[in-house]
């Protein structure tokens, strides 16, 4: 999925990659800052994107999760998983890891920030730290649209899924992203100038989205027919109850010996 990828750093064993389409990104912040305050804010933007995937690594790793790798893409993050945790409760927690804590730097550095000098290249007279705190929570707040496949997303399949079952909870959060997609990227369209960016932003969203529901029917199906095991607690036919559509993917074969944090065969992307 991620071609040209270099690796930059590896914090608690996982890998840091950076991907090339980074490039687009630091033009456009030189073309939007200056070329003084552009790589400032994009190296900014860069390390809070990474407090923000670890907060999700670090919270899966705890539910027994493994992480493969982060890497930074001009779309966002994206946290390389074995798989993500299974239970509701678990999912939820992982997911609203990475905006707690994007909310938490955009606050501090937003009040931390006021004793430096303003810059005229920042709206609201802020200057750069306190402009990257405005990213943060601009950050969170996109992170937490109820719809895949953001954060917000696999928070409402968390919790819609102990009532109606991980395959229509998916769905649901599904069908959103792709709606939300759709209006990004007509009114991406329609504008004028056209807003190129947004409208790739849409392409993704729609297919990533389109992506995760997929998956889970195609888990599901397997489920159905006795390839996987039902989950540890639903009912062992999993046909009580509203945990018809729950799902669980049995463990890889790993090499013998200890595996590593970042050492899997059998992963799944967790986007930001």
């Amino acid at each position: 999925m991620f071609a040209f990828r270099l690796k930059i750093a590896r914090i608690w064993g996982i890998p840091i990659r950076l991907d090339i389409s980074l490039v687009i990104l630091l033009l456009m912040f030189i073309q939007d800052y200056g070329r003084f305050y552009g790589p400032i804010v994009a190296f900014g933007l860069l390390s809070s994107i990474i407090v923000h995937e670890l907060a999700h690594s670090i919270v899966a790793i705890h539910k027994g999760c493994r992480v493969r790798e982060i890497t930074l893409m001009f779309m966002g993050g994206a946290a390389r998983m074995e798989q993500i945790p299974r239970k509701p409760i678990d999912e939820f927690l992982m997911a609203a890891a990475g905006p707690a804590l994007s909310v938490a730097l955009g606050l501090g550095a937003i009040w931390g920030g006021r004793y430096l000098p303003m810059a005229p290249v920042f709206p609201f007279d802020f200057n750069v730290i306190q402009w990257i705190g405005v990213i943060n929570c601009a950050l969170c707040l996109f992170n937490l649209i109820p719809a895949f496949p953001m954060d917000g997303g696999r928070i409402l399949r968390a919790a819609l899924t102990p009532r109606l079952g991980r395959l229509r909870a998916t769905r649901i959060a599904a069908g959103i992203g792709k709606t939300m997609a759709v209006v990004f990227g007509v009114y991406g369209f329609v504008s004028s100038p056209k807003k190129w960016t947004l409208i790739v932003i849409a392409f993704f969203l729609y297919i990533t989205a389109g992506n995760e529901y997929r998956m889970v029917m195609m888990e599901e199906t397997m489920r159905m027919v006795g390839v996987f095991p039902p989950e540890p607690w639903q009912p062992a036919d999993g046909m009580d109850g509203d945990t018809t559509d729950e799902v669980t993917i049995s463990p890889p074969p790993y090499r013998k010996g200890r595996p590593e944090k970042a050492d899997l065969f059998n992963e799944e992307d967790f986007l930001d």
